[in-house]
């Protein structure tokens, strides 16, 4: 058996040798002066040979343990140089096939079938939430504790920005987790989805349907809109919630181009199927919709056009180009003091009180854009009513403008 001194004192001829160390274990000498360790042995009595490692790097001892390891596995009737090929192919599939690298297949794969918002709501989430966690890790090692720790930090991420609670966020986070493992199993990734075990490991929250507001709140909010520090495009959005019984994403999307100051109207148009395809929806039902515009409407509207020339939408976000974010007029109520109020209770606080005065149903539906199984299409002709609808909301607008009295 060989020993370090031999080893170092072995020197290149002109031709490349061997020199046996024991149970096929040799140390090649090249032409280059270079020694590897080679270890030679038979695997269904063929001949063969695989090479351990260069020496000095691959110590002796070291080679004599892989030495040991290949024959143990040919006791188990398995040829030594196929076992280290797979072992090689996993350790290159572990560096190749992270979470992130699938997820990111996943996302451009099919990012082209899905909205700009599809895509960029799981990119979101994915940096936010999962990444920090899995990101990085072999997708064939995530497992369900790994999505345990995703959906806790969730929840607690969401609660520190006292956005809510934070189960419905973690219930969407397991989703789009669950999308990717799903389309690792299709694509021979993985065999099992780790996300299974965790379908009920988040309880949703009972939903708390939009409630109009109180009193006491009433009385505050306009003076608390106008004293907010916030941009004067936000303070806008909120009053334009209360005065026209809009949803959030209404007035969000709403552009300039649905104004007709002449008119004193703002209609929202119906899209293509296309344009739903990539997100672009106007309404949540997608019909035209016909709002006429109070003498106080019609005022924000004014400001908003000379206060954002450049932007496409009435009312853009913060860099006064782009939409309004998504949670911006929520976050706005929270930090006004009235986290306890949504958006939502805007337009059932307009509905609740315009139906005391005993406004015509037809023409309150008709104006939040609602259409129930009783409403026939005639009822739904988007110029229904306008001038009813108009003394309406301008009846609205000035009560608002009284609360706090």
């Amino acid at each position: 058996m060989l020993n370090d001194f031999q080893i170092k004192q072995l020197k290149a001829k002109d031709k490349m040798y061997r020199v046996a160390d024991h149970f096929g274990l040799c140390i090649e000498v090249r032409t280059s002066g270079r020694k590897f360790w080679r270890y030679r042995y038979r695997y269904l009595n063929i001949p063969k040979m695989l090479t351990i490692g260069a020496y000095p790097e691959i110590s002796l001892s070291y080679a004599r343990d892989k030495t040991r390891e290949y024959r143990s596995l040919l006791a188990q009737n398995l040829d030594p140089v196929t076992e280290q090929k797979k072992a090689l192919d996993s350790a290159l599939d572990a560096i190749q096939h992270t979470f992130k690298s699938i997820s990111n297949e996943y996302l451009e794969k099919y990012k082209d079938t899905h909205s700009q918002e599809w895509y960029e709501n799981r990119l979101r989430y994915f940096k936010k939430d999962i990444y920090p966690v899995i990101g990085n890790k072999p997708i064939k090692e995530v497992n369900s504790n790994d999505i345990r720790v995703i959906l806790d930090n969730t929840i607690t991420r969401i609660r520190k920005s006292k956005r809510g609670t934070g189960e419905v966020k973690a219930i969407y986070v397991r989703q789009i987790c669950a999308e990717v493992m799903q389309y690792a199993i299709i694509t021979l990734k993985i065999i099992n989805d780790p996300t299974i075990a965790l379908r009920s490991y988040i309880r949703r929250p009972p939903v708390n349907h939009a409630t109009p507001l109180e009193e006491k709140d009433k009385k505050v909010i306009l003076a608390l809109i106008n004293q907010y520090g916030g941009t004067t495009g936000t303070q806008n959005a909120l009053r334009t919630a209360l005065y026209s019984m809009l949803r959030t994403i209404e007035i969000r999307r709403a552009k300039k181009s649905f104004v007709n100051l002449k008119d004193a109207t703002l209609t929202i148009p119906r899209v293509s199927n296309a344009q739903i395809k990539d997100g672009k929806r106007n309404m949540k039902k997608n019909r035209t919709h016909v709002v006429p515009l109070s003498t106080q409407m019609l005022e924000i509207i004014k400001e908003q056009l000379q206060l954002y020339p450049d932007s496409i939408y009435l009312f853009p976000g913060d860099d006064g180009i782009s939409m309004l974010g998504k949670n911006t007029l929520n976050e706005a109520l929270v930090n006004m003091g009235l986290g306890h109020i949504t958006m939502h209770d805007f337009r059932a606080t307009a509905s609740t009180y315009l139906n005391e005065q005993n406004y015509s149903k037809d023409w309150i539906e008709l104006q939040l854009a609602h259409v129930d199984g009783d409403m026939s299409r005639a009822s739904y002709n988007h110029a229904s009513w306008l001038k009813d609808r108009r003394q309406m909301m301008q009846h609205l607008a000035d009560t608002i403008d009284h609360w706090h009295e």
